[in-house]
């Protein structure tokens, strides 16, 4: 079902320190020409699914990036046909050189009924350390 998509991402990219994000799971979700955007900041990163996990791979493996928690605060489905859109806010609280953060934002994941599953084609995003702004994203 693709209401399972997000929970799937999220288990996948979350990891404790000492970990790494389970890889496999993670690609399984998109289409082999699948896009990860992430359009925070003034200019929108723009990476094909193996580049992104190539990116990711680098930055926990470098020490960048020591832990991932990212959780689901609410989702709203749209299918019509072979194709849909979810819109999925979360938490993050990630752990790096830096310090810890926790930010709150939106995944917009595109996806298509492919070989009989669901695939995400695409996936972007924003986010902030301010949840007070999803509360006018998603109208219950």
């Amino acid at each position: 079902m693709p209401e399972n998509i997000t929970k799937q991402v999220y288990e996948a990219i979350s990891f404790e320190e000492g970990g790494e994000p389970n890889y496999k799971n993670l690609l399984k979700n998109f289409i082999s020409e699948g896009l990860f955007i992430n359009n925070k900041g003034e200019k929108p990163m723009i990476k094909p699914i193996n580049d992104y996990v190539s990116f990711i791979k680098t930055n926990v493996e470098a020490g960048n990036i020591l832990s991932i928690k990212e959780t689901e605060l609410n989702r709203k489905v749209t299918i019509f046909g072979n194709v849909g859109n979810i819109i999925s806010q979360y938490k993050l609280e990630a752990q790096s050189g830096a310090g810890k953060q926790t930010r709150y934002g939106v995944n917009l994941f595109q996806i298509i009924k492919h070989d009989k599953d669901w695939k995400i084609s695409s996936m972007c995003w924003d986010d902030n350390e301010d949840k007070s702004l999803l509360d006018i994203v998603i109208e219950q």
